[in-house]
């Protein structure tokens, strides 16, 4: 039967087994959930709050893009709501291309000749 470490004030940290040392950490440090399972709770549609936490804008940000018409929602009487794979996609929809990706993009317009005049 194998007894549990109990270290001392006087326990050299450098005499602690590198088991000992992860058991003495894990009792002091909580893992935290990661940012996906968080994503992966959000309901399929939900409020201004929820799309705040969910894209990270404020939720005054949130309020203007409405006003705007610049973000996707729906709106029945007074209340807003978003749709998850919508926002998703619209949070994704204006991708920068890297330098290969434009450079190589050009070499093909070049060969083909859609680059000339």
């Amino acid at each position: 039967m194998e007894t549990k470490f109990q270290p001392t004030n006087d326990t050299p940290l450098a005499a602690l087994t590198i088991g000992q040392f992860k058991e003495i950490i894990g009792t002091i440090v909580q893992p935290q959930s990661s940012p996906q399972t968080k994503q992966e709770s959000f309901p399929d549609t939900f409020g201004k709050k929820e799309c705040s936490q969910l894209t990270g804008y404020a939720v005054n940000t949130i309020n203007k893009m409405i006003c705007e018409k610049a973000i996707p929602f729906y709106k029945r009487n007074a209340k807003v709501i978003f749709k998850r794979n919508e926002i998703e996609a619209w949070l994704l929809a204006n991708r920068i291309q890297t330098v290969e990706e434009f450079i190589e993009e050009k070499e093909n317009q070049l060969s083909n000749g859609k680059g000339r005049k």
